[in-house]
């Protein structure tokens, strides 16, 4: 009898259905887009604006949506590797009736390049009800280890927050080597992509009352790198002012994957590979601008599949050789001159989930392995931490099956890249001791619409339904419509529910800080302090309050392995 694999690895059959869902959501959409509309117009500093109107698609409610606002010029030429410059504006009216292009970047399911450089476009969408006042805004800044993704409707359509009556905005901002590279000069100061962002919240700020919009009610919040970006906001000088809540999904500047200390060596690294043999940064930069983006981007990708989380392009720590840095120092030295503002922050339970991905199922299941282990760890532990490791997660009755095993590599990923250090950045929150509410959930319910989940496991139903519990980026599913390759709730179900919970508490906190007000739930999510650590686990209808620290075993091994195993 044939052993069975491991794991099943359909690609064909993924590329096949994928191929189905897009052509059916492509001809569905210009359906759609292609009746009659009513057209609102805009009046801002830039020129004047046309939008369409539209209707929710759980509600049926009226809003507007303005596609592809130009908040910066093309960053192209001359203007690539430097902070975004301002839009000057356009003469007559921006009919911003359909999007621009993504920042470019390659996409890992094709492994094609795919975007443009001209890519600092925004997406505005306002409730169409009659506005008594000033409507709450919430800026959203999409994840995808700064390296992909982008603010478009075929991953982030805010029809759940829409229904309840909030403005929202979505941005692109430059990924990989054209939004991170930094050789600490003017020319290139790294954190272009972050650059982008802030001039793009200095739009919202500026501009969104002529959308019905209370340019002093700004939330901004983000998923993974978009969490680490809005944890960045927090804590960057250049920011203040600009918002008045945040909301961090799963990711913070302390986690490993979002700072890079070596982008020096990178930068030099990275020339020398593509022919560049000069010393000064200068004349680097002046070759660097020659090259076509297509080939910087081919230069960035992956050398090693085994690197998960690991990529070289991210936010930096700005030298004071460059003006008016956005970073100057480590993000743990500027917690104590934060700002004070109520913050929501989470994660998902099953966060580990995504390094099972099918092509690299093969390369982790030996994970308890102490060779695999060694490896996973790197250079900075030391052959102790590594014997700790394999006695907390593998011992014998962690690893007798095939799902124990599954579950013990996911939960080690999960605290590995997740957990450790949201709980420090968690920490820093508390510790300011002026009485900010902090609210702090764990996302666990697993439904029909956790897309990242399914398409992890789309060969392996049986893995899919015995590993409990949403993968990361799964909760975005109950807040954005059409987010990576989603499908609708259906009518009266526990998906439905779930969205309906998410944008209730997610706008309720937007409006008036407090997620529990105006429209409550069936139940009540209390703040955290650092005395009495509480959060909320939501999970459709066992969506409860815990006391205690989330993970907190887990979260208390790695701190001690820190402390006394690093090399």
């Amino acid at each position: 009898m044939k052993k069975r694999r491991i794991v099943g690895n359909d690609s064909c059959g993924l590329v096949r259905f994928l191929i189905r869902f897009y052509t059916i959501a492509y001809y569905a959409y210009i359906i759609d887009d292609n009746l009659p509309r009513k057209k609102i117009t805009v009046v801002i500093k830039q020129g004047t604006l046309e939008g369409l109107c539209y209707e929710t698609r759980l509600l049926k409610k009226p809003y507007a949506r303005f596609l592809g606002i130009p908040y910066a010029k093309p960053p192209i030429d001359d203007l690539r590797f430097k902070p975004p410059v301002e839009h000057p504006g356009w003469l007559g009216t921006l009919r911003a009736f359909s999007e621009k292009n993504k920042c470019m970047q390659y996409t890992l399911m094709t492994n094609k390049i795919v975007g443009s450089e001209d890519c600092l476009y925004l997406n505005v969408f306002m409730p169409q009800e009659e506005p008594k006042e000033k409507k709450a805004v919430m800026v959203f800044i999409h994840g995808g280890a700064f390296n992909f993704g982008s603010g478009s409707l075929d991953e982030y359509s805010p029809h759940y927050l829409l229904d309840e009556n909030v403005i929202v905005v979505t941005i692109n901002y430059r990924l990989n080597v054209l939004g991170f590279l930094n050789f600490d000069i003017d020319d290139c100061p790294g954190n272009m992509g972050l650059e982008d962002q802030l001039l793009a919240l200095k739009w919202v700020k500026a501009n969104i009352s002529e959308f019905g919009g209370d340019p002093n009610n700004i939330t901004i919040f983000g998923e993974s790198a978009g969490a680490a970006s809005v944890h960045c906001h927090i804590l960057s000088p250049s920011s203040k002012g600009l918002f008045q809540r945040a909301i961090m999904q799963s990711g913070s500047m302390f986690n490993t994957w979002a700072l890079n200390l070596k982008h020096r060596e990178e930068a030099f690294n990275f020339a020398k590979k593509l022919g560049c043999e000069e010393d000064d940064p200068t004349e680097i930069i002046k070759y660097l601008k020659n090259v076509s983006a297509v080939n910087l981007l081919e230069a960035s990708k992956y050398e090693d599949e085994n690197d998960f989380l690991r990529y070289k392009f991210l936010p930096t720590i700005q030298c004071n050789t460059v003006r008016n840095p956005f970073l100057p120092t480590h993000p743990e030295n500027l917690v104590e001159t934060a700002p004070s503002l109520p913050v929501i922050n989470g994660v998902n339970n099953m966060e580990g989930l995504i390094s099972l991905a099918g092509y690299r199922m093969p390369k982790i299941i030996n994970l308890h392995k102490p060779e695999e282990i060694r490896k996973f760890l790197g250079h900075e532990y030391s052959e102790e931490a590594v014997n700790k490791v394999k006695t907390f997660y593998f011992n014998e009755r962690n690893i007798e099956n095939e799902i124990t095993k599954l579950e013990n590599i996911c939960n080690l990923y999960t605290d590995r890249y997740f957990v450790k250090d949201f709980h420090r950045s968690f920490n820093h929150l508390l510790k300011r001791g002026d009485g900010t509410s902090v609210y702090y959930y764990e996302f666990k319910f697993d439904g029909n619409i956790n897309v990242c989940k399914n398409l992890i496991f789309y060969s392996r139903p049986e893995l899919r339904k015995s590993l409990k519990g949403a993968c990361h980026a799964d909760e975005l599913n109950y807040l954005f419509y059409g987010t990576h390759f989603g499908f609708a709730p259906k009518d009266n179900s526990p998906e439905m529910r779930m969205c309906k919970i998410m944008s209730t508490l997610w706008s309720n906190f937007a409006k008036t800080g407090d997620p529990n007000s105006p429209s409550g739930l069936e139940f009540t999510w209390t703040n955290t302090t650092e005395d009495v650590p509480k959060y909320l686990s939501i999970d459709e209808d066992n969506t409860r309050m815990v006391d205690g620290l989330l993970y907190g075993s887990r979260v208390n091994f790695w701190e001690e392995l820190s402390k006394s195993s690093s090399v």
